[in-house]
């Protein structure tokens, strides 16, 4: 066990490093043994927003614009409202960067195994949300809205983040959390 600790830590103290200036975690709890309220980080949260009302922003144009947004529109929809619950735990990477470690925060290893255990499903989603963006940008490049030529790059690279690092993260959080915990 002390083993996969000394392997985890090196990924997980970069992992904190990058995500501590995210925002803060869920509010402090006056006792540890109760769950915490986890929380998607408030900058992740403001852009995720931000994409949410940009792509329903484009399913309201005319056009091929909109058609390729409409395509695409429940799918869309329904990751953003996931993603609330699967970077959840990336909130208490504050806390877990100053050492901080309380019973309460088990609830972020049941998240984590959630969205482990839902990755494939995930990924597939992906892929259609960037075969149905790649539709979106050309049809924005065929009407000239530039504007949505480079919302529909963003959004791939987002989702290209989400699968190289928050995703990742996310299972990190959890594992650690896990294995001190379970060390205590």
């Amino acid at each position: 066990m002390s083993r996969n600790i000394v392997l985890v830590l090196p990924f997980v103290a970069a992992v904190l490093f990058v995500f501590t200036a995210w925002g803060p975690a869920a509010p402090p709890n006056s006792d540890p043994d109760q769950p915490l309220e986890l929380q998607m980080p408030d900058s992740l949260r403001a852009r995720h927003e931000a994409f949410h009302a940009e792509f329903v922003q484009a399913t309201q144009e005319d056009g091929k614009v909109g058609d390729a947004a409409r395509m695409i529109e429940t799918l869309g929809t329904t990751h953003f409202a996931k993603a609330k619950d699967a970077f959840a735990p990336l909130g208490l990477l504050p806390q877990l960067a100053e050492h901080k470690l309380t019973p309460a925060m088990r609830d972020a290893i049941q998240k984590a195994e959630k969205l482990r255990a839902g990755l494939p499903k995930t990924h597939g989603e992906h892929r259609q949300l960037l075969a149905g963006l790649n539709r979106l940008a050309e049809a924005a490049q065929e009407e000239g809205k530039m504007g949505y030529v480079r919302f529909a790059e963003r959004l791939t690279l987002h989702i290209q983040e989400e699968e190289e690092l928050l995703y990742p993260a996310v299972l990190v959080v959890g594992d650690y959390v896990k294995l001190r915990l379970n060390n205590q």
